[in-house]
């Protein structure tokens, strides 16, 4: 956790101005906010958490509508692997963040399937087991007799998750070295809050083992200037999400799976030609199985009941056959090849 004078790097202060920049779409307006009753009954009647966070939920944090590339999980453990290993004596508990903005697996990355899918479970980018992708906004909430430093402490070890998991995909962009290659921004950001004040956060790594935390601004909710100003930056980091950290990540995983592709076939074209004697002996995987045509009922069954070697797997988005390698390289099939599930004849 750094003090709030100390200066951003660079990277962190463009994310920062641009949670920081105004809006040109309507909100609500200092009388309407003065006027809300509602506001008021959070700290005249010191409401507890359910009733804090369901005012805010309605009016502040977005509820992605079906298809949004956007999605938002509340109140969802994140998978372990996800949470940073900073050693024995900073143990990370598991982060169960009351509200958690990321992306949707086959909305947002509808043509990246394939490489997600070749990266593996620990590997792809997921939050938690709703299907959540490479999170970047927690928020924290507590009643009124709640302690935010409670909230803030929740904060450090769901955004530190958050920006782990953006680290890896980092890492295997490292990995590829390839000129095309641009590390995505893993900044991530954070907000505790009550009915009467919210602290928003964004948080960095900054080396192999260090994670930091520091606070952008506090916002006293019950001035409506203030309640503005923090529904503007709430509305923004989201906007942000949506736009310049959505592109960087979709093209980080066509880099990835254009780099794989590449290595696939170059190391192809150095194999040497299998001799008659090698091919006998060695073990060989036979071609991914192809759509067979035959007027003969008998024969169609039996194309259909012989077994698919499973060296093979078939992928619905890019319609080819694929082998991922244990060092995560694809290797691709002919694109001559049809689909295992061809469509019935009537």
């Amino acid at each position: 956790m750094r003090h709030r004078d100390e200066q951003f790097p660079e990277h962190v202060a463009n994310v920062v101005d641009y949670a920081r920049r105004n809006r040109e779409s309507p909100g609500p307006s200092l009388d309407d906010i003065y006027h809300d009753r509602a506001l008021g009954e959070l700290e005249m009647r010191g409401l507890d958490e359910p009733r804090v966070e369901d005012y805010f939920r309605d009016r502040v944090f977005p509820q992605p509508s079906y298809g949004d590339n956007l999605e938002r999980s509340d109140r969802q453990p994140m998978s372990r692997y996800a949470v940073p290993n900073a050693g024995p004596q900073f143990k990370i508990s598991n982060p169960i963040p009351d509200m958690l903005y990321g992306y949707s697996r086959h909305h947002a990355f509808p043509n990246q399937q394939t490489q997600l899918i070749s990266m593996g479970n620990e590997m792809d980018g997921a939050a938690n087991n709703q299907g959540l992708m490479y999170p970047f906004f927690v928020i924290e909430f507590k009643g009124n007799g709640g302690d935010l430093w409670v909230a803030t402490n929740q904060c450090l070890g769901g955004s530190a998750s958050c920006v782990n998991i953006a680290e890896r995909l980092n890492r295997q962009l490292k990995a590829c070295k390839s000129s095309k290659v641009k590390p995505v921004d893993s900044t991530a950001f954070s907000i505790a809050m009550n009915g009467t004040e919210a602290r928003l956060y964004v948080s960095w790594k900054h080396s192999d083992l260090d994670y930091y935390m520091q606070k952008v601004d506090s916002f006293l909710l019950q001035k409506p200037q203030d309640y503005i100003e923090f529904r503007k930056h709430v509305k923004n980091i989201i906007d942000w999400g949506k736009d310049t950290r959505l592109k960087e990540i979709r093209e980080s995983l066509d880099t990835l799976l254009e780099e794989s592709r590449k290595r696939t076939s170059e190391a192809a074209k150095s194999r040497p030609p299998p001799t008659e004697d090698s091919t006998s002996k060695g073990k060989r995987h036979k071609p991914p199985p192809s759509r067979k045509s035959s007027s003969s009922g008998h024969d169609t069954k039996q194309a259909r009941s012989e077994p698919e070697d499973p060296y093979w797997q078939w992928s619905e988005t890019a319609g080819q056959y694929y082998h991922v390698h244990s060092d995560r390289t694809i290797e691709w099939a002919p694109p001559t090849q049809q689909s295992p599930h061809p469509e019935s004849d009537c």
